[in-house]
């Protein structure tokens, strides 16, 4: 009997309310703005489901049989909390909330991880956000496996990048201490930086792809003697030490704005960084994570990461 139980549905119990509430199926149809046949139809699988008759039919209509009586009330109760539910997420719908896990390059972070925040906290408070911080090949990583939602990163090739949408491009630079002799001049070219002691984040890494094959085209010698796991590393070892670092105008435009810092902008040829927001296929996306997405384009094009 399992098929036939199935039938008994919010649609079939919601005719049975009414034509019993109306009294009749030609005024129930006509509350309902359908034909009478449809809800004659909707009665006999319901009758058919729970195997004997629920409403008699007299000479002015319909009445309730006696096991049609003892099942109004809950039908109705069961009608009520179907529209409880409908109420419920309907509200859900409008006031998003949940887990949401993104994961950013340091760049990234650095100038739209505040202003998010203050974004969800005042116009989605429900929302929580578990937020990473890694380079470009770890955050694709964490999209590809599922550990997180939404992904920030860098990539150097022509081109698109396949399901991500492009944020910001950036010019690449050339940053050193104050005061460092390759960086008194406003540019400097590719090929002056054969030899040149720099300092860089680990390996695998998709900006270091692209500067040693550059290099390689170029017949130029990358001397990159320190690899670091964080931003903050390569920045106290640049303060310390005659090291330089290749990075994009907003990760050290704070450092640089101070006179901490100070930058050649690479040319012969102009080295671009282009900044990607992708999400993960691993699971669909919640609608708190595609509100959170929709944050962080709003930010960029306010002018987050673009430079």
């Amino acid at each position: 009997m399992p098929g036939r139980r199935s039938e008994l549905d919010l649609r079939t119990l919601r005719t049975f309310c009414c034509v019993a509430a109306h009294g009749s199926f030609t005024r129930a149809a006509a509350m309902e703005g359908v034909a009478q046949s449809v809800l004659s139809r909707h009665i006999a699988v319901l009758e058919a489901s729970v195997g004997t008759r629920l409403l008699h039919r007299t000479g002015r209509g319909v009445v309730p049989t006696e096991v049609g009586e003892r099942l109004l009330p809950r039908a109705k109760a069961l009608l009520a909390e179907s529209e409880a539910v409908q109420d419920a997420a309907r509200g859900l719908a409008r006031d998003p909330h949940g887990m949401v896990h993104i994961a950013m390059v340091p760049a990234a972070a650095r100038l739209l991880f505040g202003p998010l925040c203050v974004r969800l906290q005042r116009d989605y408070p429900r929302i929580r956000l578990r937020a990473l911080e890694g380079y470009s090949g770890q955050v694709e990583d964490w999209l590809a496996t599922g550990r997180a939602d939404i992904g920030i990163f860098n990539n150097y090739r022509s081109g698109s990048v396949r399901g991500a949408q492009l944020l910001a491009r950036s010019s690449m630079l050339l940053v050193s201490a104050r005061g460092h002799r390759v960086t008194r001049a406003p540019t400097i070219a590719f090929r002056a930086l054969h030899g040149l002691p720099l300092a860089g984040p680990t390996q695998p890494n998709s900006m270091l792809t692209m500067l040693t094959g550059l290099a390689l085209r170029q017949g130029v010698e990358l001397n990159f003697v320190l690899e670091a796991g964080s931003t903050e590393m390569v920045r106290d070892a640049l303060l310390h030490s005659e090291l330089c670092t290749i990075y994009p105008p907003q990760v050290v435009a704070q450092d640089v704005a101070r006179g901490v810092l100070a930058v050649s902008r690479i040319v012969k040829p102009t080295l671009v960084q282009k900044t990607w927001l992708a999400t993960g296929t691993q699971h669909p996306l919640s609608d708190a994570a595609r509100i959170v997405a929709h944050v962080v384009r709003e930010l960029a094009g306010e002018g987050g990461v673009a430079t």
